[in-house]
């Protein structure tokens, strides 16, 4: 009979481990005995170890550190109960860090430190990774747990990239490892001398300088673009960032010339705004960069003398070329939907086939240059989705390229000596590609 009983007891001690184990994600003995698990990300991943530098050293020195990389199946508790923190430290922990992270969203991958007092046992602190640019640190207070979220720095570099084109600029591009976004920027800096979609041509060239932003040597995110140019049809085009508000008080130059960004300027120091952009739409939402086993969408149908036709994706986003008046919303024959805007010293600009009106678009609304007037549609006389945009002057259709070029405001004088060697310094790397740009050294 105590066989019996024997058995029965050590069953139960068996079913009981057993399901421990299967609720539970269980530890490795290297993280029992507090030794650091550390897994190499997979490519293009980044799972940096969590940094003790902000914990007081003698938290490190004088108490148990252990550390868990969490896999599928792992919940914290479990984790933590695991690695020694009492259940009633665990729902103040959960409770401390909820105003910063929801620690029940946890994502396979994170890591966890915690630094436990043997002696009664109790969490001194507990480092938890986010994601790899932030950490959740908390440490022990006279009122419980004090919660803050960490935040790791980026190194700020600068790259130079440049080549042919060959067939469109955003294929081009990334074929010499230029990011997408930045290529998009490129094309929106060129937009009032350049039509992307009609005018670039095979074998011409382009060069952009711009930030890139890294944490272990990762890149994270890009930043400006510095200098860029383009060469279409032996045409040299040149770009240069310009931040008039970081300078204004030491060279006395007024704050109100230009917001926080900056903006973009041509060798001698003039603003490449222009009165008019080069196209109606914009090469963001053009281009094939989001789907690159496509063939590029934007085709040029016609350029007949009363006006050009873009063909594009239904729905396509149709920009104001100048800030003007709308004078007419509605349908007009053949263009089917039209949108009809009037600009400054005569100007006026038709938009039409449209599927859709901007947000607000109605006769009489005032528009700035750039804003959405309507979508690109098939309505009226059309075969298929395309824009019909036509450029007059005094009611008489004219050609784009005879459009007023009249810019924006230039630098001032005052500026004039520091803009300049900010060029001199910057075209370094748009004449000589294989001189690598300082890390910090550009603004």
């Amino acid at each position: 009979m105590k066989n019996v009983k024997f058995a029965f007891l050590l069953g139960l001690v068996v079913l009981y481990v057993g399901a421990r184990g299967w609720f539970y994600s269980i530890p490795s003995s290297e993280e029992m005995t507090g030794a650091p698990q550390v897994e190499i990300p997979s490519e293009g991943e980044a799972a940096p170890a969590l940094s003790t530098a902000s914990i007081a050293p003698a938290l490190e020195n004088k108490q148990l550190v252990k550390e868990h990389t969490f896999k599928v199946g792992d919940s914290l508790f479990a984790v933590l109960s695991v690695l020694g923190v009492p259940h009633g430290e665990i729902f103040d922990i959960f409770k401390s860090a909820q105003k910063i992270y929801d620690l029940k969203k946890i994502i396979p991958g994170q890591k966890i430190k915690i630094f436990l007092q043997e002696t009664p046992q109790k969490v001194g602190a507990l480092l938890y990774q986010i994601d790899p640019l932030r950490s959740l640190k908390m440490e022990r207070s006279e009122t419980g747990f004090h919660a803050v979220e960490e935040k790791a720095a980026l190194q700020r570099e600068v790259e130079s990239r440049g080549g042919e084109i060959t067939d469109t600029l955003f294929e081009s591009a990334r074929r010499s490892s230029v990011p997408a976004e930045v290529i998009l920027d490129l094309a929106d800096i060129f937009a009032w001398d350049l039509d992307f979609s009609t005018e670039i041509q095979s074998g011409g060239h382009f060069r952009v300088v711009y930030e890139v932003f890294k944490h272990q040597g990762e890149t994270f995110r890009t930043g400006r673009i510095l200098a860029a140019e383009m060469i279409n049809e032996g045409r040299k085009y040149r770009a240069y960032h310009f931040k008039i508000s970081s300078h204004a008080k030491n060279y006395g130059a007024p704050l109100s010339e230009t917001g926080e960004k900056g903006s973009y300027y041509d060798a001698e120091g003039r603003s490449l705004k222009k009165a008019f952009l080069k196209s109606p739409l914009r090469y963001r939402y053009i281009s094939s960069g989001f789907s690159t086993r496509r063939v590029h969408p934007i085709l040029k149908v016609s350029r007949p003398h009363l006006g050009i036709d873009y063909a594009a994706q239904h729905g396509t986003p149709v920009m104001a070329a100048s800030s003007g008046v709308v004078t007419f919303v509605g349908w007009q024959g053949g263009h089917g939907k039209t949108v009809i805007v009037r600009h400054r010293n005569g100007y006026s600009t038709l938009y039409g086939h449209l599927s859709a009106y901007g947000e607000g678009i109605q006769k009489g609304k005032k528009i700035d240059q750039g804003e959405t007037v309507g979508r690109v549609g098939s309505t009226g006389l059309s075969t298929g989705p395309h824009l019909h945009y036509t450029l007059m002057k005094n009611g008489k259709a004219i050609d784009p390229k005879s459009a007023d070029v009249v810019r924006g405001d230039p630098l001032s004088k005052t500026l004039e000596a520091l803009f300049l060697e900010q060029v001199r310094q910057l075209n370094r790397y748009l004449e000589h590609p294989s001189e690598a740009p300082p890390k910090n050294g550009l603004t």
